[in-house]
């Protein structure tokens, strides 16, 4: 496997390197990332690891670097040649670090480079030499060596760094052959899922299976809420292309997935807790009748029981089973969260991996106050999203080392004052509690950036365009075509845009990306496919 280190010193510095790889047999290659001088180490000491060194004397350059290409490890060196000074590591690492969060705010999650990547060469001959590696471990930075005297010295530093990129992970140890990946899907309703579809059908469409590995050959599959269904029919083999043409009637395979399937109007229980609030209501206390409307006011205004027959349905025309337990070469989990303790319950985990994977989608997607909640083993679920934003953690523990997140929770940002308030108090309210997800992802994500430096993270969330179509009711079932479209033609100019850093992120685990030529033309046949569908 190659890995691809980021060298960044003094330019006495780096020329003084680029003598040492020469001693070491590296070759100087014309890299396809970096116009900066580029190496190529292949040495014994490596045990067939394959390194490719960017050598880097501009400190600014470094975040430019990071947005454009690859860089598994950071490496920055301290010390002075002659009498050229050279920024103390503390303060280069600072400055690294405010540039990346910064740049970070505009670029979004794909541009978290976690300080745990990042290693520092000091200079020896000072007394506070073990004060400043201290310091430099509380700022997650993954290891230090102090002036090593030779080449050989720093080079087994370096393998023993990356070596460590192969420990297990909760226990599971990562296949040397062939790396597990997985994807996470997050909720957001029935937009949700519509812009995971389209985003899914571009990643389908963008992989190229005949020289790497198909998107459907992932291991795990994790989805909460609306992603539940998303992550079902994925791990499933549900062709997206059907489940498109099912929202427009016009599939072969799949009955026409329409509004009556999707918002099942639960009447009958709706009348029976309002008639049994009503007949108990008594005096005049005005107390006692605001608590008993409170009561009468329905859980879900919808039953979600055609939607789980649909799916079930579904994923068994495809011939996969509707149990986690039968379906042996694929992982398959679902968030739901217990309505009574906000315990968060992953079904395909024991001790929840007995349930039906139906039962488990219909739990996961009870949306209050659009769903009713759904009882299993005498538990009463809701919306699995209440509780967990996306379930990135689960697959790491499974021991995936590439993870796609498809998130399409994003609230609509604007900077005209007011512009919220002037669309009323439900719009207000749905666009504070995506924000309030959206946030929470966010953190978690860095979290799990830092704790796991060496799991590459591809994150998928809707542009402004698609937020803006998204923003106000997560419900809403005219708008699919539109936004199935923008969401297929967003991933794919997200994946054109970040081809270079995106496809060397993939091939590492046996994926490729299609040239970028090559994603331009499959856009211009598809808008031939959406079209069809009017």
């Amino acid at each position: 496997m190659k890995y691809f280190l980021l060298y960044v010193g003094t330019a006495h510095q780096v020329e003084a390197v680029k003598k040492s790889l020469s001693r070491l047999d590296a070759k100087a290659v014309e890299s396809a990332f970096s116009r900066a001088p580029t190496w190529e180490i292949d040495h014994p000491m490596l045990q067939g690891r394959l390194l490719e060194v960017t050598l880097l004397s501009d400190l600014d350059g470094v975040t430019p670097h990071l947005r454009h290409f690859p860089v598994d490890l950071l490496i920055y060196d301290e010390r002075p040649v002659g009498d050229e000074p050279a920024i103390e590591a503390r303060a280069a690492i600072g400055k690294i670090r405010d540039d990346v969060a910064m740049f970070a705010e505009l670029w979004g999650p794909d541009f978290l480079f976690p300080m745990s990547r990042v290693v520092a060469i000091l200079r020896s001959g000072s007394k506070s030499d073990v004060a400043r590696s201290l310091e430099l471990g509380r700022v997650q930075v993954r290891d230090v060596i102090i002036d090593p005297p030779a080449t050989a010295q720093l080079l087994r530093w370096i393998f023993r760094v990356i070596e460590s990129r192969r420990a297990d992970i909760q226990g599971h140890t990562v296949p040397k052959e062939k790396p597990r990946a997985g994807i996470a899907f997050s909720g957001g309703g029935l937009e949700g899922f519509l812009f995971q579809i389209g985003c899914i059908y571009a990643l389908e469409r963008a992989m190229n299976s005949d020289t790497g590995r198909d998107l459907r050959d992932v291991g795990v599959y994790s989805g909460v809420s609306s992603g539940s269904i998303m992550a079902a029919m994925t791990a499933g083999g549900v062709s997206t292309a059907e489940v498109i043409k099912a929202l427009h009637g016009k599939s072969d395979k799949l009955p026409p997935l329409n509004s009556k399937i999707l918002f099942d109007v639960a009447g009958v229980d709706i009348a029976k807790r309002i008639g049994f609030e009503s007949l108990s209501w008594s005096g005049l206390d005005p107390q006692k009748w605001v608590n008993k409307i409170f009561r009468a006011f329905p859980t879900g205004f919808f039953k979600g029981e055609a939607l789980k027959k649909y799916f079930k349905n579904a994923i068994e025309a495809f011939d996969f089973k509707d149990s986690f337990l039968e379906n042996k070469n694929i992982e398959l989990y679902i968030g739901a969260t217990d309505q009574d303790s906000f315990e968060h319950v992953t079904f395909g985990k024991a001790p929840w991996d007995d349930v039906s994977i139906s039962d488990a989608l219909r739990a996961s997607c009870a949306l209050p106050p659009f769903f009713m909640p759904t009882k299993l083993k005498n538990r009463w679920f809701v919306d699995g999203q209440i509780t967990k934003s996306c379930n990135v953690e689960l697959l790491i523990e499974r021991g995936c080392q590439l993870v796609f997140i498809v998130d399409p929770l994003k609230p609509y940002g604007t900077l005209v004052p007011g512009s919220v308030d002037k669309l009323g108090g439900i719009y207000s309210t749905i666009q504070a509690i995506k924000a309030l997800v959206s946030t929470r992802f966010h953190v978690t994500l860095m979290h799990l950036t830092e704790r796991y430096p060496d799991v590459d993270f591809i994150v998928f969330q809707p542009d402004e365009e698609c937020a803006e179509l998204m923003s106000g009711s997560p419900m809403r079932y005219r708008i699919r075509t539109k936004l199935v479209k923008l969401a297929y033609e967003h991933t794919m100019r997200q994946l054109r845009e970040r081809h270079q850093v995106y496809q060397t992120k993939l091939a590492k685990y046996g994926f490729n990306l299609l040239p970028v030529m090559k994603l331009l033309e499959l856009e211009r046949d598809d808008a031939k496919f959406f079209k069809s569908l009017d």
